[in-house]
Order: structure tokens, then C-alpha cells, then sequence
């Protein structure tokens, strides 16, 4: 199982909350739609290397991050590694990670950001991988899709983050789940 330094990650967590008001000012719409408790995975857009911070900052629940393996160099990795980050191979088959993800989820939460990889293009979202909502299926969790509007630039408004209904994919086939996913974030992106 994941262990995390749960004092150090809720210490960094705290003040990157503190150093996101001050700096990009963000606002965090609809953060109750985040059960409390029991397994979720947090999925949405990706277009900045702070993205996960924002997340993180929008709960009061340890959330597990999946975050590609060149992250986990020097002082980074060794941060990534205490706070319970999940290393990702990009591009190959991930099984120790779906593992550690599948872990977390019998209770906790985990943070995919379905895309990928951060997007640098003007299409509002890139193509939807299906781990999240595979994950999800495996798991029986619920998955709560996020979007993250506006651009951040020091001290200016116009930055945020809303979140979504919990969605329940149990039911669906993975392509099914995986389009829906992406018309939800699709949804918050647009709304």
C-alpha cells in the first residue's frame, strides 16, 4: 500500500492553498460535489503544470496523483514520493501503478488527468484516455469530473476550478463511460 507522509502533505498542501490566493487568485466552484468519504477518483483538464495543486487545495481529502515518472527527479521526487504521488510511464502499460491506484481506492482518492498530458493546443480537451473510468469500474468508484477555466496570470482574476455531480460508471461499457466522462468536463469547461 501507498504510504504517505501525511503531516508533510497536508503542511505543503495548506500552503500552496495560501501561495494560490495570493498569486492567481482562483475561485473553487461547486468543491462540495467531493464526498467526504469513500472512493473517488478526481478527473478533468489539464492545460498547466499547477493544475493538480489546484485540486489538491479544493478538498480536505489526501488525494494520490498520478504524475508521469520524469517528475520524480532530485527534491521533486523525493516531495512526490512522501506526499503519495503515483509514478506514471508515459506510453507504455502502467499495471504497478493501476495497482497502487486500486490500493488507494478501496478508500481513498486518486487524481487522473484523463488527457494525459497537459494541453497545448486550442481544442478544449485532447482525446480522453480510458484509465480513469477503467479504474473506476474496477474499483466501483465514483468519479468526479473537474474543469479548470481561465489562465493563470500573477495577481489577476479570472482563474478557476468547478466541479461536477459525482458520476457512477458501474453500469457502463468503458468507451460509453469514457465519452461521457469527456462531455461532463466537456460541460464545466463551457458552463
Amino acid at each position: 500500500m501507498k504510504r504517505e507522509d501525511k503531516p508533510l502533505y497536508y503542511f505543503l498542501r495548506n500552503l500552496a492553498n495560501v501561495l494560490l490566493r495570493i498569486l492567481y487568485r482562483p475561485k473553487k466552484i461547486d468543491k462540495e460535489n467531493i464526498p467526504l468519504e469513500g472512493p473517488i477518483i478526481l478527473a478533468g483538464n489539464h492545460v498547466n503544470a499547477i493544475d493538480p495543486v489546484m485540486v489538491i487545495t479544493s478538498t480536505k481529502r489526501l488525494v494520490h496523483y498520478m504524475a508521469k515518472e520524469s517528475l520524480f527527479k532530485g527534491i521533486h521526487g523525493w516531495i512526490f514520493k512522501k506526499v503519495g504521488t503515483i509514478k506514471v510511464h508515459r506510453n507504455k502499460s502502467n499495471p504497478v501503478a493501476v495497482m497502487e491506484a486500486e490500493e488507494i481506492l478501496k478508500h481513498g482518492a486518486v487524481g487522473i488527468f484523463p488527457e494525459g498530458t497537459r494541453n497545448r493546443t486550442n481544442e478544449d480537451l485532447l482525446k480522453f484516455r480510458h484509465g480513469a473510468v477503467s479504474i473506476a469500474k474496477k474499483t466501483n468508484s465514483k468519479i468526479v469530473p473537474f474543469a479548470i477555466r481561465g489562465k493563470y496570470k500573477l495577481f489577476r482574476k479570472g482563474l478557476s476550478i468547478k466541479f461536477g455531480k459525482p458520476i457512477d460508471v458501474s453500469n457502463m461499457e468503458i468507451e460509453e463511460a469514457n465519452d461521457y466522462l469527456r462531455g461532463e468536463v466537456l460541460k464545466l469547461l463551457k458552463g
